[in-house]
This record gives structure tokens, sequence and C-alpha cells, in this order.
């Protein structure tokens, strides 16, 4: 009995740290690999759900301003002082990648050349619902969209 306790025990040791590792091992690839999956992905051609529109989203008690335009996706922070500038690559109408070009937002995790693959799960009145997956980890999120014109959106939340 305890033998099988033993290599339980190091079955779900080793397995987690495999799984840990390999999380680690995708972050560290490098921009190269990074850009093999976003051109193994077709491009879709027809007009994506959130297509030129503005949105806002809660981030750490403040509020950051979120353009989609095109092929540009800009969030700003701490009251447009801070930015990450990214082009996105739309794969299906509620799905896209997004790729990290410029960013200026302090302590920041990741670097440009890093892609986030997201995914519209559900579109109810003016909230979009998303998941987002980067780096390894995966999350659950909310926008609501807002009028282009950035003094109206700061001045309606």
């Amino acid at each position: 009995m305890k033998t099988i306790k033993n290599q339980l025990l190091f079955a779900f040791i080793l397995t987690f740290t495999i799984a840990t590792n390999a999380q680690d091992r995708l972050m560290t690839l490098g921009v190269y690999s990074k850009s093999l999956i976003a051109e193994n992905i077709a491009e879709y051609k027809d007009a994506p759900i959130i297509d030129n529109k503005t949105f806002t989203y809660e981030y750490k008690g403040g509020q950051v301003l979120v353009i989609f335009n095109g092929k540009e996706h800009i969030e700003y922070y701490n009251n447009n002082k801070n930015y990450i500038k990214s082009s996105i690559k739309w794969i299906s109408r509620r799905e896209c990648l997004i790729t990290l070009k410029e960013i200026n937002l302090p302590n920041f995790p990741f670097k440009t050349g890093t892609h986030l693959k997201m995914e519209i799960t559900k579109i109810r009145g003016r909230n979009v619902y998303y998941k987002s997956t980067l780096g390894g980890r995966t999350w659950l999120g909310k926008m609501k969209e807002v009028d282009r014109d950035g003094e109206s959106v700061i001045a309606a939340n």
C-alpha cells in the first residue's frame, strides 16, 4: 500500500513538473517560434465582429481604453500615459491573434513579438465577453463598448 502511494505521489510530482516546465519553455522559445504559430494560421477575410470599435475595461482600479481599428489594436492605461500597441490578425469572425509591437506599460511581463490569442465568447448589449491566452495563461474578460471619441469615454466612466 505504501509503495502505491509513493508511486502515485511520484507520478503526480513528475506530471506537475513537466507541465510547468513546458509552459516555461514555451515562454523562452523566442520570437522566431512565436512567429511560426501566427504564420501557419490563415487570415480571415470577412469583417470581424468587433472591427473599428472602442471599449473600456477595469484594470487595477482604473479604466483601460481599448481601440480595435482595422489591423491595429491599442490599449491605453493610466489616463493614456501608458499603452500597448499591437497588430491584429483575425482568424475567424470571433477569434484573432494579437501581436505585441510597442509597449511602454511599466512592469509588463511580455515582450514585443509575443502573441495573444483572443476569442469573443459572447456579446450582450454593449458588453463583449472574451477568452484570452498569452504565454500559456488563459483568462476570461469583459469589455464595454463606448463612443469612439476619447473625451466622451473618460467622461462616461
